[in-house]
């Protein structure tokens, strides 16, 4: 079939899988707001104190279980979570087409859906320069769809790729950790950890994606030929290390969800999402726009649409902060 054929079909599935990440955190929203406040690190006000018979209180990390058993109890949120769920397989679909430097910037499409249920579900309402961010965030995929980005172009076995994954990753967690540093006295910083992490797990299911193929685990017929295989011994790496960062950061996106809301939290988280996936797309694998004009401008209103979300409050937040 001709290439522009996978490429629309890639980019049909990766605004599908948009739309379904986009309304799963609505329905998540519309839970945590009658959920107790989550919880996410350890201090030294957490760790367990001795009673007077010597016997100790709740271990240490009780209160990050409690929160987590929380959100597995509320059915609202479990089915915010299964939509979120469903939307993975358009998602791994899309990133065999197109590559990542293609489908995360496609997430501005799925503002659509999270706009209007934030407004229908949650009575968000924005603010006048939000909107008009909105607005650039749902232009800028169709921008970098005509930028007409390739494919993956490195193979993960190179030495000089395995390198430049090393470099990703180490600034990944040091980002991270100095975003959930700042995280306190700003909880925007949650959309931002949040953003980071789904970015980084983007750029290793990209891995695994592009090298995990049906006809080669049909062929591995034990575990022998399994190490010997190097494609798919790196796919099955790249698995696991991008399920703990992508449940990673869907944690840290329900904490900072619960203090912001969903209109203004989520189109930042993605953002950044976007700007960590697309430097890993075109960093780690090669990827390179036929129309670098088209790519860029449609990067820069994402970059614009990010600096007027964090900017511009919600009107809809001062009833947060007041507990309303």
């Amino acid at each position: 079939m001709p290439v522009h054929f996978y490429k629309t079909a890639g980019i049909v599935l990766a605004l599908l899988a948009m739309s379904l990440f986009n309304l799963a955190p609505v329905l998540q929203k519309s839970a945590l707001d009658r959920l107790p406040k989550l919880t996410f690190c350890l201090s030294l006000r957490s760790l367990p104190r001795r009673k007077r018979d010597g016997a100790s209180l709740a271990p240490p990390g009780s209160n990050v279980w409690k929160s987590v058993l929380s959100l597995l109890k509320d059915r609202r949120w479990m089915l915010g979570f299964f939509i979120g769920c469903l939307g993975l397989l358009p998602y791994a679909a899309a990133l065999r087409l197109v590559g990542v430097a293609v489908v995360q910037p496609l997430y501005g499409f799925g503002f659509i859906i999270l706009a209007t249920g934030s407004r229908i579900m949650l009575h968000e309402k924005l603010h006048p320069m939000a909107r008009l961010a909105l607005v650039l965030l749902i232009l800028m995929p169709v921008l970098i769809a005509f930028g007409d980005v390739s494919g993956v172009q490195y193979d993960i076995t190179q030495h000089s790729t395995q390198i430049s994954v090393g470099i990703f990753v180490l600034t990944v967690l040091i980002s991270g950790a100095v975003l959930i540093f700042f995280s306190k006295k700003h909880p925007l910083c949650w959309a931002m950890v949040s953003g980071v992490l789904f970015g980084a797990g983007a750029v290793f299911a990209q891995i695994a994606i592009s090298y995990l193929t049906l006809n080669e685990l049909r062929n591995t017929q034990s575990l022998h030929a399994l190490f010997r295989n190097e494609d798919l011994l790196f796919s099955l790496g790249a698995v696991l290390i991008a399920i703990p960062l992508n449940v990673s950061a869907d944690y840290c996106m329900q904490v900072g969800l619960q203090q912001k809301t969903a209109s203004r939290f989520m189109p930042i988280a993605q953002t950044i999402n976007n700007a960590v996936a697309v430097a890993g797309g075109i960093v780690i694998f090669g990827q390179r726009a036929a129309h670098l004009s088209l790519y860029s401008a449609g990067i820069a209103m994402g970059l614009t649409g990010l600096f007027l979300l964090a900017r511009f409050k919600h009107r809809s937040e001062g009833s947060l902060k007041s507990g309303k």
